[in-house]
Order: C-alpha cells, then sequence, then structure tokens
C-alpha cells in the first residue's frame, strides 16, 4: 500500500505526509473496531505491524533534517495533521461502530 501511495503521489514530502495520515486514521478506526468487537488477537498484526508500516514517521524525521526545504515545518505538520486526524476519527468511529452485545 505504501509502494502504491509512492506511485499516485511521486513528491516525497507529500505522499509521506498522506501515508502518516491514512496510516494515522485507519489505526484509530481500527483500535475503536477491536475495542468494540473484541478482536484483540489481530492488533499486533494489525497496529504496530500494516499500520506502522504505512505510516513512515522516520521518513519525516529525515526530511525534518533539510533545514533548507522547510524541515521542521514539514514535522510540524504532521504532528498537527496526525493529532487532528484521531480527535476527528476516534469519536466518528465511536458513534458509527457498535458495541458487541
Amino acid at each position: 500500500m505504501r509502494y502504491g501511495l509512492g506511485v499516485a503521489i511521486p513528491d516525497d514530502r507529500n505522499g509521506t505526509l498522506a501515508a502518516n495520515m491514512i496510516g494515522v486514521a485507519l489505526a484509530s478506526a481500527l483500535l475503536v473496531l477491536m475495542e468494540r468487537r473484541g478482536v484483540t488477537e489481530l492488533r499486533h498484526l494489525l497496529l504496530p505491524g500494516f499500520c506502522a508500516g504505512l505510516t513512515t514517521f522516520s521518513a519525516v524525521t529525515a526530511q525534518a533534517l533539510e533545514p533548507r526545504e522547510g524541515g521542521l515545518l514539514f514535522l510540524a505538520h504532521n504532528l498537527i495533521f496526525s493529532l487532528m486526524i484521531v480527535v476527528i476519527v476516534l469519536p466518528l468511529a465511536r458513534r458509527v461502530i457498535p458495541v458487541r452485545s
């Protein structure tokens, strides 16, 4: 999936930002789904496995070290947008995904 994003968005910074936003949103929704449905067996595969593999915060760190290209601003964008996604997706997922009865 990360490779496909890299092909769809060839610009390194925009591709990294898109991958991080998608990965954080997906991880937030999956966290609520697993909490509500009791699917804990897949937690280690999906959250630190798939979602962490999709998000590339190591690339953010490497790109943040490039001060001429606005590295610290890029780092701030990633952190702020990631937190905003969590604040939006968690309550939305809690509203949409019902609790298993």
